[in-house]
């Protein structure tokens, strides 16, 4: 109940989610194609407001310009058209995003355009994060940070006062070591938050297996890359014996330590490259990369000797342009054909 509680009080929270036409954008699109959207209208706003401004030079007011009308491209792509943007372009929107920062911290005097350059950083970080992950997004952003710390070191905004320049000393050594350690932190605030997530998505509470739609990820690349290689890839049903009686007999505590002891031994006794999933009740399925279905016969047999409750499993090889379902159908047929009588 109290789980329930707070599930409803996020979704009140993030109601604003629930508005039509971000409803509408996310059935014809991708979060990411949306998020960048989102961005892209927010940085053509800035861009239609620098116009307006009454000391901007034709180059800057051309810069302007053009950056208004390429921000609002993919808007119209998503928003209007729903359009599911390729993943680089996001690649594409943080790099331009860290040319532009660098354009106006380092080379023009435009105190508002550079300031708001810094303020952004952190927000990129975190999409940079969210999207890409730690190794794109480490090494990019180091590229970043570094290049951003450069121009406001090096550019009109920096050092110390300088007569008859408008825009030095706005950025010191504190505000530059500010800005890299804040946007780091929001890296890797983001970093984490997409680990967790992810980690509650594709796993199962009670036992740590990877959930069924966990699973039906890592196995669908793991075919990919066998059929790829031209290796073969086993999974193994699993199905607990007497588990009823447990429930039963012990109370569903009891049942649950079970679960959790099993799939804890069926972790140790296999290989780093092997999955475990837990498709429902005790039924869990393994992935064994790499091993035909003869060998994962002998492995599972003497996994089966170790174990704390009795199983019984069925094994099978997956086909090229096979389904998880059918795998697991086939397995399954296996496995009660093997089933010990219990």
């Amino acid at each position: 109940m109290v789980e329930q509680g707070i599930r409803a009080a996020d979704s009140q929270e993030l109601s604003w989610l629930q508005l039509g036409w971000i409803q509408r954008a996310r059935k014809r699109t991708s979060v990411q194609s949306l998020v960048t959207a989102i961005l892209c209208l927010y940085f053509a706003v800035l861009e239609g407001v620098e116009l307006f401004e009454d000391d901007l030079t034709r180059a800057e007011a051309t810069t302007a310009a053009v950056l208004l009308v390429a921000c609002l491209v993919p808007v119209v792509m998503v928003m209007v058209m729903g359009v599911r943007l390729p993943k680089w372009t996001g690649l594409v929107l943080v790099v331009a995003h860290a040319v532009v920062s660098v354009y106006y911290i380092g080379f023009s005097q435009e105190r508002q355009n550079a300031v708001a350059a810094i303020q952004e950083l952190p927000v990129m970080a975190v999409y940079l994060a969210w999207f890409f992950g730690a190794r794109i997004g480490r090494s990019l952003e180091l590229i970043i940070v570094a290049s951003v710390a450069a121009a406001i070191r090096f550019g009109p905004f920096g050092g110390p006062k300088i007569e008859g320049v408008l825009g030095t000393g706005l950025f010191g050594v504190a505000n530059i070591a500010g800005a890299v350690l804040l946007t780091w932190l929001c890296l890797e605030m983001g970093f984490f938050v997409r680990h967790r997530v992810r980690v509650e998505a594709h796993t199962d509470a009670l036992t740590g297996a990877l959930n069924r739609r966990g699973f039906t990820a890592q196995l669908t690349e793991a075919m990919r890359r066998a059929n790829r290689a031209r290796r073969p890839l086993s999974i193994a049903v699993l199905d607990l014996d007497r588990f009823k009686e447990v429930n039963d007999e012990e109370g569903h505590e009891a049942g649950d330590a079970v679960l959790k002891s099993l799939v804890a031994q069926w972790v140790s006794l296999s290989r780093s490259g092997d999955l475990v999933g837990r498709l429902g009740g005790d039924e869990f399925v393994m992935m064994l990369p790499d091993t035909p279905a003869d060998d994962a016969e002998r492995m599972l047999a003497g996994m089966r000797q170790l174990a704390g409750h009795p199983w019984s499993w069925g094994v099978t090889e997956m086909r090229p342009g096979e389904s998880m379902e059918e795998g697991v159908r086939r397995a399954d047929a296996a496995m009660y054909r093997n089933k010990r009588g219990v």
